[in-house]
């Protein structure tokens, strides 16, 4: 029980006290930036983890030419 526990100090210790802990997910400010040059007036506010992901992939995943309309499908579900 003690070498775990001097572990896990240590780690704290190398770490920093919250620089180990998760982050909330979410999109980067890089990715937000990205978004905005094909949707300038989207409202990134109250995501949902599902929306974030779709988001994150349409960004990074396929050939780059139907993102505009991915990001408009994934912000503006039920038009």
């Amino acid at each position: 029980m003690l070498p775990s526990f001097r572990l896990s100090v240590c780690l704290m210790l190398v770490c920093g006290l919250g620089a180990c802990a998760p982050t909330a997910p979410g999109l980067s400010a890089v990715e937000q930036a990205e978004i905005r040059t094909y949707a300038p007036n989207a409202d990134l506010s109250n995501l949902t983890p599902a929306q974030v992901g779709a988001l994150s992939n349409a960004l990074h995943s396929g050939d780059g030419f139907d993102i505009p309309a991915q990001i408009y499908a994934i912000l503006n579900p039920y038009r």
